[in-house]
């Protein structure tokens, strides 16, 4: 094949050393890049079209001197109408190497010419336009061999991608790199000379993309879905997994919690440790803020030290769930205590006054990478003391000398917490005890320097898997801040960025509203409000999921080829309908909607929920054998479908959503069920946990008579009503406020004084058989007959010696025999 490449090579060729003698002058960074783009009384020298938008990363680049537009049919227009290519720059605004090209190129007036004479030069955030950059970044990697932003491609009038790379310097390099001038130039040759052979390149590089991220990318396919492809995944991260230092690979290294989230699936010990071991690491490595809570990027080195500082949203959100569900499996504190300080710093930082969730903070302060988080000797004895510091200093490794550019230091921990409380002979709880004042002073002293850029973007699929980790911290900590934060995160969701039509759009800044939902938006969103119905027993939550699955159904269910398209299909301008069925940063859209299904399936005990999830597993099953590291959140919903029995949801000939208010229609007879506690979690709990019987009897009386009976499995108990401490759920009975009955008393069984190790008094419980008596009757002018079918609440937490599980809900259903 005749690759553009070549056709650039050429024509850089024929400028010589003629161009090389010009471009030192041309491209010299300038003294102060703020004064470069200022007059002498302060006012801008050039605005272009970018300063009407609401992005952070657009609005850097508002007064470029290049005539940048936003991607829109203006620019596309344009572009066709002078027959001129177009140069798309795609980044975002935490990405530092964007803010180096930012600076030393797009702000450069030289540079900024020839990039209006020659070209029609669009600016796209990629968080705004997923779309855009899955598409162009495929060009990327078919030119180039790789990727990464900022992601710089050069398209035809009709959008066909010909030539791309990333980062361009403003001169050539000495290793002979040429520089973005040059290669303006030559692109500019290539085009006006030859134009007829990059058309057909560009023709050649679009149907690589098609086939590589549309339509038919999984349609056809016959592999079965069975335990090897689990295996095989399995395997795959058991031959990448680093022994020394835990994670996947080596340098960068990245935290990847959807590999984390399939081993914590797997019930294997061996696998476990690998998760236990990597969460270590990364909690006593520099890629954590150990001052302020919240992970980094990524690290830059294979030990977790060095971070790329930038901090995401979307990695906070899913590192925190990880952590808890490791807590919830092995009750170590430490996991617990990462989990309580990322939400610390969420709440702190990224936390709208609306309540939605901001997007990430900047890697970068005053153009230095991590000058807002790294300290000096000097900085942290000034700050917490002389007589503190050398317990502090050997704590984190500042008495090992700089380890950051030679002059200061990112805090770690070079050895554990326990080892230094064993050397000091003390606890480790009083080593943590001692250190909280201690970051807390550090904490202030580092919110006085100048902070980062804060991109207060809300996007609606991040604030998802948000609201995700935070219902799982109420659920497993009980610490009702994280419930509320939860709740009021996604409410401003459905109030703001749902429109009346039930469809969600996808971003929020500044009270505006931008872009069609996409994919990922209806599904992350969606396991987030699966898992506030698991914490809260609220069943709108569950309602509002229903509804914008069946909504998420209708727009981007592929019908011929299985799965699901990212982008709606009468998107303007797109070269391609893409499906991204791969787990990156983050889990695809086609494997949470998969995982989705199943729990609806199993809530709603509505089939075709299954039958939607079985087939999106099977369309990608292909493509899991093959590449099974980029679907571990796909793996993930397959070990749930394979471990899970689906009989009574594939006989059942109605749902039971009429059991939850999710239709009108009513189900006859006595339909009792109870929930799965495990539903959206992969952590399953063994069977005996579970309450094994919940049945109930109707008197005829008026009011009338309910009595349920409970059967709780040996060695385990359920808080009684009153449990005898507070901040324990108590087992309650209850019915819907818009129930067509109301309660009269309740009668709680009195409770098993026990003495657990974890408490200094005894809690009351109930054990093995437990009935309770419900007195209902009708509400006013509501007859006997019109109150049934009877729908009860029960909620319930299980314990047993050493943990609990999350609060459940039952719904027992009672018809008036």
């Amino acid at each position: 094949m005749y690759h553009v490449s070549r056709i650039i090579i050429l024509s850089l060729g024929l400028f010589g050393l003629a161009w090389l003698s010009v471009s030192v002058d041309a491209a010299e960074e300038p003294h102060s890049h703020e004064s470069q783009l200022k007059n002498p009384d302060g006012t801008w020298k050039w605005t272009n079209r970018l300063s009407g938008e609401t992005s952070p990363y657009l609005l850097l680049h508002a007064h470029n001197p290049v005539d940048w537009y936003p991607w829109g049919p203006e620019a596309l227009e344009r572009a066709k109408a002078e027959n001129k290519p177009i140069f798309l720059s795609v980044g975002y605004s935490t990405c530092y190497w964007c803010h180096v090209m930012e600076r030393k190129v797009f702000s450069h007036p030289a540079i900024a010419n020839q990039m209006n004479e020659m070209f029609i030069n669009i600016k796209v955030d990629r968080e705004e336009r997923p779309d855009l950059d899955d598409i162009y970044m495929t060009a990327t990697q078919i030119v180039t061999g790789s990727g990464g932003w900022p992601n710089s491609v050069f398209l035809t009038p009709d959008l066909l991608p010909f030539y791309a790379g990333t980062y361009f310097p403003p001169e050539d390099s000495i290793g002979g790199r040429p520089g973005f001038p040059k290669v303006l130039n030559a692109i500019h040759d290539a085009w006006v000379n030859r134009k007829e052979e990059v058309i057909a390149q560009a023709e050649r590089i679009t149907e690589v993309i098609r086939r590589a991220t549309g339509g038919g990318l999984n349609s056809g396919d016959d592999t079965l879905l069975d335990g090897k492809l689990i295996a095989s995944a399995e395997k795959y991260l058991r031959d990448r997994y680093n022994a020394a230092y835990g994670g996947f690979d080596s340098a960068p290294k990245f935290p990847s919690p959807t590999n984390l989230e399939f081993l914590i699936s797997s019930n294997d010990d061996s696998l476990l440790k690998m998760v236990t071991h990597t969460l270590d690491m990364m909690a006593d490595g520099g890629i954590y803020d150990q001052i302020g809570g919240g992970f980094h990027r990524y690290s830059v080195d294979a030990k977790w030290l060095v971070p790329h500082f930038e901090k995401m949203l979307y990695d906070n959100g899913q590192l925190a769930k990880v952590y808890l569900q490791a807590y919830q499996l092995t009750a170590d504190p430490l996991y617990r205590r990462i989990a309580d300080e990322i939400f610390a710093f969420i709440f702190r930082e990224m936390t709208s006054p609306e309540g939605g969730f901001y997007s990430a903070l900047d890697a970068e302060t005053d153009a230095e990478e991590g000058k807002y988080y790294v300290w000096t000797e000097t900085e942290i004895r000034e700050s917490i003391g002389e007589a503190d510091s050398k317990l502090f200093m050997k704590i984190y490794g500042v008495d090992k000398g700089p380890n950051f550019e030679g002059k200061t230091n990112i805090l770690y921990l070079p050895v554990s917490i326990a080892s230094v409380a064993h050397e000091e002979n003390s606890s480790e709880a009083k080593i943590l005890r001692t250190l909280e004042p201690l970051k807390a002073k550090l904490l202030k002293v580092r919110e006085k320097r100048e902070r980062p850029l804060l991109d207060t973007k809300i996007i609606v699929s991040w604030n998802g898997l948000m609201i995700d980790a935070l219902a799982r911290g109420y659920e497993v900590l009980a610490d009702t801040r994280y419930r509320d934060a939860a709740e009021q995160a996604a409410d401003f969701i459905l109030t703001k960025l749902k429109k009346p039509d039930g469809r969600l759009m996808h971003t929020y800044r500044g009270g505006v509203v931008k872009y069609d939902g996409y994919l990922d938006d209806y599904a992350f969103f969606v396991r987030g409000l699966l898992s506030l119905y698991q914490a809260t027993g609220e069943r709108r939550w569950l309602r509002e999921a229903k509804a914008l699955t069946d909504t998420m159904l209708g727009l981007f269910r592929d019908d011929s080829g299985g799965g699901f398209f990212f982008t709606l299909a009468d998107q303007e301008h797109l070269l391609v309908r893409t499906k991204k069925p791969y787990d990156s940063a983050i889990p695809s859209g086609n494997s949470v909607a998969a995982n989705n299904l199943l729990n609806l399936a199993l809530l709603t005990g509505d089939r075709n929920y299954l039958y939607q999830a079985k087939d999106t597993l099977q369309s990608f099953a292909g493509i899991m054998a093959q590449a099974p590291g980029g679907f571990m959140h796909m793996h993930l919903a397959l070990n749930r479908y394979l471990s899970t029995d689906w009989t009574e949801v594939e006989q059942t000939n109605k749902p039971k959503s009429a059991q939850f208010g999710l239709d009108t229609k009513k189900e006859n007879g006595i339909d009792l069920f109870t929930l799965p506690k495990d539903f959206n979690n992969p952590i399953t709990p063994p069977s005996e946990v579970r309450l094994v019987d919940c049945s109930a009897s109707v008197t005829s009386d008026n009011p009338f008579n309910v009595t349920v009976q409970l059967k709780v499995a040996k060695g385990w108990h359920i808080n009684a009503n009153p449990p005898g401490q507070e901040g324990l759920i108590p087992t309650t009975v209850s019915v819907e406020p818009d129930a067509p009955v109301e309660i009269v008393s309740v009668n709680y069984p009195k409770g098993e004084s026990i003495h657990f190790d974890f408490s200094n008094e005894s809690l009351a419980v109930y054990t093995g058989d437990i009935t309770i008596q419900v007195r209902l009757k009708p509400k006013p002018d509501i007859s006997r007959e019109e109150a049934f079918p009877v729908q009860l609440e029960l909620r319930y937490q299980a314990c047993n010696d050493t943990q609990c599980l999350p609060p459940a809900t039952s719904m027992i259903q009672l018809k008036e025999k």
